[in-house]
């Protein structure tokens, strides 16, 4: 008996995989390490196991259904029939039962190729066959009403807790979710189901079947996303959020328990999937938008988390602790080059004096002259700056290395007719400039102004211009305002 069961629950372990999915239109087989095979061919299953001079086998085809104590087969469908056989060094025992229509069935066992007596092959039969009904989706339907009959929930999720396939135990899981059952019963369905499966697969495609129903109320959603924090998969925690964020309303209290779930995942990749698609959704408060930006702190890869700044950053009316947040995540990002997209994609937008005064400290961390030049411009050019927040920026100007990159930036501070002001703090920036060539280009597109201005501009403008050493520049500097 013990080694009839071993065989019986190797076979179901592989053969389960392909009994609980729909009947394939074309041929397939697997085969696995322990000298298993398994082919199907539409509606017909067919199993073989060789081992040590044993071989078991079973093949089924059509709906079956066994007796309450499930030790017989009680009917069969029209086009049905199973097949078990076992051969122990050449000993084979085999039973076939197949449906003979009207509800009529042929039930034979043989010893070797020898027709024997059916009350031996019934015994044989009912010591097997308890070991096939829990380890299969035979008979699963009939068997849940049963359970359920007699004792409602709990007496299905006793026997759901005696099978040891999760495949089966999301199968009668799944049946009992079609029972008319309260929705005070779903949080100890889910709690006892998902505690038992150990697959991450069979628990997030439990969760996913009956989420709308598991979202009813708040008990058994907060269960729901609970079972969900205990898949160890970041994939398939994925899909089951993508699919409890899929409704037209989710609960912020969800959506925050959500978040939290995303940012203990180590992929950067699916946390950034769960946070996009969260992006995705219209209906979307300013506290969730911040929550949301916080999360990305988690997010190691600079690729991932500019993508969904970037993403969160083309939501409408941005808070400014959205904001703030924003610029705390990004002050983590260590690539220049994706610091820059974020910054460039924050400035398209008017930002309040203390944002900007949040960027400009981030800029200071970007030591890319070609960066720090490409931001720096667009700030200028996209930014209305106070006096103060002008200086700053080019102060973070003055600092770069590249007299190039610093002529790039001052004269595109010069444009909009900056006042007299920072006219000055451009001049006094420019001294930074070691080229005498550079030096002098900055100093000829800023003479025109300084030519019809007062005399405080003018002697700012010839100070600056004593820093050129070559006599030739220094001439072409002073004549450009005479």
């Amino acid at each position: 008996m013990k080694a009839i069961t071993n065989y019986v629950s190797l076979f179901f372990a592989a053969l389960i995989l392909v009994l609980v999915k729909p009947a394939l239109g074309q041929e397939e087989s697997a085969s696995t390490q322990s000298g298993t095979s398994i082919t199907v061919n539409k509606n017909r299953y067919r199993y073989t196991s060789s081992s040590n001079g044993m071989e078991f086998s079973i093949e089924m085809r059509g709906k079956i259904e066994v007796t309450d104590d499930d030790r017989d087969i009680k009917t069969i469908s029209d086009d049905g029939y199973l097949e078990v056989s076992k051969t122990v060094f050449g000993s084979k025992r085999t039973i076939v039962i197949e449906s003979q229509g009207g509800g009529k069935m042929k039930k034979e066992y043989y010893e070797g190729r020898t027709l024997s007596s059916w009350d031996n092959g019934k015994a044989w039969l009912s010591e097997i066959l308890p070991e096939i009904v829990r380890s299969t989706g035979i008979s699963a339907e009939s068997r849940v009403n049963r359970f359920y009959k007699q004792g409602g929930t709990a007496a299905v999720l006793a026997e759901i807790n005696r099978i040891e396939n999760d495949a089966v135990r999301i199968q009668y899981a799944n049946l009992l979710m079609k029972k008319p059952l309260q929705t005070s019963e779903y949080t100890s369905i889910i709690k006892s189901v998902t505690g038992h499966v150990d697959s991450d697969h069979y628990k997030s495609e439990f969760l996913k079947t009956n989420i709308n129903k598991f979202l009813q109320s708040k008990e058994s959603t907060t269960a729901v996303l609970a079972a969900t924090q205990a898949i160890d998969s970041d994939h398939y925690k994925t899909l089951v959020i993508k699919e409890a964020l899929s409704g037209d309303a989710v609960a912020p209290e969800n959506v925050a328990v959500i978040l939290q779930t995303a940012g203990k995942m180590d992929s950067d990749h699916y946390i950034t999937e769960v946070l996009t698609y969260l992006l995705n959704k219209s209906d979307f408060s300013d506290a969730t938008l911040a929550e949301l930006i916080n999360t990305t702190k988690t997010i190691e890869s600079d690729h991932y988390k500019t993508v969904v700044l970037t993403k969160a950053l083309d939501k409408p009316n941005i808070s400014k602790a959205a904001y703030q947040r924003l610029v705390e995540s990004a002050k983590d990002i260590e690539s220049d080059h994706y610091l820059t997209q974020v910054i460039n994609h924050m400035l398209e937008k008017q930002l309040t004096a203390e944002t900007l005064s949040g960027v400009v400290t981030v800029l200071g961390t970007i030591e890319s002259d070609h960066y720090r030049a490409d931001v720096l411009s667009t700030l200028l050019r996209k930014q209305g700056l106070t006096d103060s927040q002008f200086t700053s920026v080019l102060n973070l100007c003055g600092s770069m290395g590249s007299d190039h990159y610093k002529s790039q930036v001052l004269q595109k501070a010069l444009s909009g007719s900056p006042s007299d002001a920072k006219t000055i703090t451009i001049l006094q920036t420019a001294k930074s400039i070691e080229s005498d060539h550079y030096l002098t280009e900055v100093l000829l597109a800023i003479a025109p102004k300084i030519k019809t201005s007062n005399s405080a501009l003018k002697d700012a403008y010839r100070e600056t211009a004593k820093s050129i050493s070559s006599e030739t520049y220094y001439g072409k500097a002073l004549r450009a305002i005479d």
